[in-house]
């Protein structure tokens, strides 16, 4: 990554990979949910750490190589892009899913457009366990899913 003339390189290693695994968490893990019914309706359930899940000390990855560019001239900041670099792992998921269905003979198609369709895959951000298990065109996942009756609603919303 270009830090340009780095005061203190492991203040911007630590930086770097903090920013990445806070991306991570924001792609992957952390799922804001609304209250859709009751008096608290339009308040956010998933108020702070305690309600919601945030990355862990296990949740980083074993190998994280980062090297910084040398011979840079000027002075920069180091922030939003290592942290929009953790959507790579949402991405990498969106593609194991494509291949996982592909075996299970779920194929993408061409849209009416001339572009890629995914059939029915719409992963949505954060990919939460649950939205990835979902998402699987797998026998076990079929015989599980349960569709919602007509009207029937989510007690969450999310956003």
């Amino acid at each position: 990554m270009d830090v340009g003339r780095s005061i203190n390189p492991s203040i911007d290693y630590g930086q770097i990979e903090g920013a990445f695994v806070q991306g991570m968490g924001l792609f992957t893990m952390e799922e804001s949910l609304w209250l859709r019914n009751g008096p608290n309706a339009g308040n956010l359930f998933t108020k702070g750490p305690g309600a919601y899940k945030i990355p862990g000390f296990r949740d980083i990855p074993q190998q994280f190589n980062v090297s910084l560019l040398k011979g840079s001239d000027r002075s920069r900041g180091v922030g939003e892009p290592p942290l929009f670099m953790g959507s790579s792992v949402f991405f990498a998921i969106r593609d194991a899913l494509k291949a996982a269905r592909a075996d299970y003979g779920v194929q993408a198609k061409l849209g009416a457009g001339g572009g890629e369709d995914d059939g029915l895959l719409r992963l949505e951000s954060p990919a939460t366990p649950e939205r990835i298990r979902l998402s699987c065109v797998d026998p076990i996942m079929e015989r599980a899913r349960v569709l919602p009756k007509e009207g029937e609603k989510s007690f969450f919303i999310a956003i």
